[in-house]
């Protein structure tokens, strides 16, 4: 049976951590299986530590506490890999309730085939009805995973770490996370699972979407702000453009990224005429906006004469 060390990335969020440690209690047990739960402390100053303690007698020993003090989600999941007793690392964020058969449904994927990589579906539980100007097809911004009910073969882009197992021997053949992706404190910075991914995919490796392991994503009231979709859009692109091959980084490249800018500053205010200020369209556009922008940034940035791309 495939044992697996579940992994836990948190930042100063230790009440959504606490609520997350009970859900993972309450998971049915799976006969001979083994597994870890591993808590990766980002360098918090709240309670998180005195929160993970409280749980330790819970757990029967199978729960850690890891400090990392280097600022960074990436650095936070390659420590919890450094960590890590087991041949399966289970990412989690610190903001789910996990299915009572999550674990059973990932072990079983990952005996079921030789896969390296296996996602699963992360389905949003809002704190009060969706707001108006937030439509299904930006749902993804919060980290909904639902590709359907049927297993298959996933890309790259389509898996995502708030429910992502991967091989430890993976993990370490690609060389881990890139630090210079992934947030960092308050900033949003995205993109990390995919480059890994990607890299994993590029050395062989077989990626599965596994519907049946299921956890709801637990959605923040201060997340449904319309500027926390502009930044999560802005940063989760800008840091999309840190993963351009060289020879897009040229100031031809960034004269069509301008027009890029431009557009859709343009389709933002068509779209704010025709359907108005609070509608989805609306909303959608100035996304689109933000995501030109930080892609523009991004890869300014990159240029001979641009800024260093450390954040």
């Amino acid at each position: 049976m495939t044992s697996i060390s579940i992994a836990i990335a948190t930042f100063n969020r230790s009440g959504e951590l606490r609520r997350t440690l009970e859900g993972l209690i309450g998971m049915k047990p799976v006969d001979s299986l083994e597994y870890e739960v591993l808590v990766i402390d980002n360098n918090s100053s709240d309670d998180t530590r005195a929160v993970v303690e409280s749980f330790s007698g819970r757990f029967g020993g199978r729960l850690r506490y890891i400090w990392e003090g280097r600022q960074g989600l990436s650095r936070a999941r390659n420590r919890a890999v450094e960590e890590s007793r087991f041949d399966v690392v289970a990412f989690i964020d610190d903001d789910v309730d996990v299915d009572a058969f999550w674990l059973d449904r990932l072990a079983a994927a990952c005996e079921g085939g030789d896969y390296d990589v296996v996602g699963g579906r992360a389905l949003l539980s809002y704190p009060r009805p969706r707001p108006g100007w937030l439509g299904d097809r930006d749902e993804g911004f919060l980290t909904k995973v639902d590709h359907g009910p049927e297993r298959r073969a996933a890309t790259p882009d389509e898996l995502y770490g708030v429910n992502l197992s991967i091989r430890k021997s993976s993990l370490l053949r690609v060389g881990g996370f890139r630090c210079d992706l992934g947030r960092m404190g308050d900033r949003l910075i995205g993109s990390e699972e995919t480059e890994l991914l990607g890299r994993v995919a590029l050395a062989g490796g077989r990626l599965l979407y596994e519907p049946s392991a299921v956890v709801g994503h637990r959605v923040s009231p201060e997340r449904l702000r319309r500027r926390w979709f502009w930044s999560r859009s802005y940063w989760g692109h800008r840091g999309e453009a840190r993963m351009f091959p060289a020879w897009e980084i040229s100031a031809y490249q960034l004269a069509r990224r301008s027009w890029h800018v431009a557009l859709a500053g343009g389709n933002a205010t068509l779209a704010a005429v025709v359907h108005g200020l609070r509608s989805e369209e609306f909303f959608h556009q100035t996304l689109v906006l933000a995501a030109r922008l930080g892609t523009w940034t991004g890869l300014a940035e990159r240029l001979p004469s641009g800024r260093s791309s450390a954040v």
